[in-house]
């Protein structure tokens, strides 16, 4: 693939960013406000409400969390559209690989909109004993060692910087991999979330999943979509449709989907989203990289 003319991507973030208050200097704004009512019919709550009031217990609900997360970053790219912003690729996060098919042109939002929420309610009710935990500080090689011979058990769920990986998987065996993780001078934070997102114990709900899945129509991009299952830059909506099938019991291969906009002419990234998770996390793979946050330039 030859290098591309132009060097700016869109960055959409997963979950773990939802506040509340999230949006609030756009989301009356008369060209986003549309946006916000069309999500609020078919999830079947109001949306705005819940970002402008809360309670932040209901928001942080993974089924809540996903489709306000997904919805707040299409708002944002939207803006940036008018702004002039235009992007070479789309890339997201988890969750944010969802947001990336919808503003790439590949899905529409509102079946963009009816696939988030079926996500999230799917991984909110998953009956698992499994969790996930974040390791600082140790490079992803050495955790790659630690946890070898155990991978059954305990996955890199997420690949975020060459020092931050975050393990997904039972339970028990998290705690064994803490134990010898924080030995070898790691700092380890057990995660609360619903599932052991991005690891084989999502096989039941990726299979739910994909039944909807197939239901939709995926177009060709209009601008071409990361996937963080492949690690390449993908142009066909039937490509994309099948690896999005395949995600949740993925890694998410961050530090290689940045390399890989980079090598192929990416210098800059503005991230649709309400802070700098992204943002920071490709500073330290791509320290060279141009990175700014949404209210950087808007």
């Amino acid at each position: 693939m030859t290098k591309m003319s132009n060097t700016l991507a869109f960055l959409f973030p997963g979950q773990g960013v939802q506040h509340v208050g999230m949006g609030e200097d756009f989301i009356d704004a008369p060209r986003i406000k549309p946006i916000y009512e069309q999500a609020s019919e078919i999830l079947g709550f109001d949306i705005v409400q819940l970002l402008k009031s809360g309670p932040e217990e209901e928001l942080f609900l993974t089924r809540n969390a996903q489709p306000a997360i997904f919805v707040d970053s299409i708002a944002r790219s939207t803006l940036l559209f008018q702004a002039g912003f235009i992007p070479a690729v789309m890339l997201g996060h988890s969750l944010g690989e969802f947001t990336a098919l919808v503003a790439g042109g590949c899905l529409s939002f509102q079946d963009g909109v009816k696939l988030v929420k079926a996500r999230g309610q799917i991984t909110n009710d998953l009956n698992s004993k499994g969790s996930m935990t974040a390791v600082l500080g140790l490079n992803y090689k050495e955790v790659e060692r630690v946890l070898d011979g155990n991978a059954a058990s305990v996955t890199i769920a997420n690949y975020n910087s060459p020092q931050q990986v975050v393990l997904s998987g039972e339970e028990s065996k998290l705690e064994e991999a803490r134990q010898v993780l924080n030995d070898q001078g790691a700092k380890c934070i057990h995660l609360d979330v619903s599932a052991p997102f991005h690891s084989h114990l999502m096989k039941g709900a990726e299979k739910e999943l994909k039944t909807l899945i197939q239901k939709l129509d995926f177009s060709d991009p209009a601008v071409p979509v990361l996937s963080s299952v492949s690690g390449e830059i993908e142009h066909t909506g039937s490509r994309l449709k099948q690896l999005i099938e395949k995600q949740m019991t993925n890694s998410v291969h961050w530090i290689s989907c940045i390399n890989t906009i980079v090598e192929f002419g990416v210098d800059r990234t503005i991230e649709a989203g309400p802070d700098s998770t992204l943002q920071k996390l490709t500073d330290q793979i791509a320290p060279k990289m141009n990175n700014k946050t949404f209210n950087e330039v808007i």
